[in-house]
């Protein structure tokens, strides 16, 4: 097929528009700024779940430790009831991070720290819930109290 004049004049005039040097250029460079935008922004993701992990990590831990903790005067109680209240509160706030993070780790980005700090995230509220049964639920049980009784007179 043969362009005609007008034709060839709509053709080019067009074609010049889409390729113009610069607006090209500017394109590909915002192009480029919002990969590599959307590149450091996956990255302080993964590297924040990373860190969030070890965080939870470290307090599930400690309160793992404190579960087993004789406690002889009752401001010792207190003072872990108060590391227990605060760890609960940095838990819930964990788990709202957890449901504002999921459609984003749902598009399949930064699945494997997602995983492990989801899992981190599971082990600390069992931990919490283990101290509390320590030092809050278990010593007001009479059954409990009867029964530790019975097997400190079988030592």
């Amino acid at each position: 097929m043969i362009a005609t004049k007008p034709n060839f004049q709509t053709l080019s005039q067009g074609l010049k528009k889409v390729v113009a040097t610069s607006k090209s250029v500017k394109s590909a460079k915002d192009q480029k700024d919002l990969v590599s935008s959307l590149s450091l922004a996956i990255n302080k993701l993964q590297d924040g779940l990373v860190r969030k992990t070890s965080s939870a990590k470290t307090v599930s831990t400690y309160l793992d430790e404190l579960t087993w903790v004789e406690i002889k005067e009752e401001k010792d109680r207190e003072t872990i009831v108060g590391l227990l209240n605060s760890s609960s509160a940095w838990y819930k706030l964990e788990l709202e991070y957890l449901e504002t993070i999921q459609p984003v780790i749902d598009s399949g980005i930064a699945a494997k720290e997602f995983e492990a700090y989801k899992e981190a995230i599971e082990d600390l509220g069992e931990a919490i819930s283990d101290l509390t049964s320590a030092v809050i639920t278990l010593p007001d049980s009479n059954e409990f109290n009867d029964a530790m009784k019975e097997l400190s007179n079988l030592l």
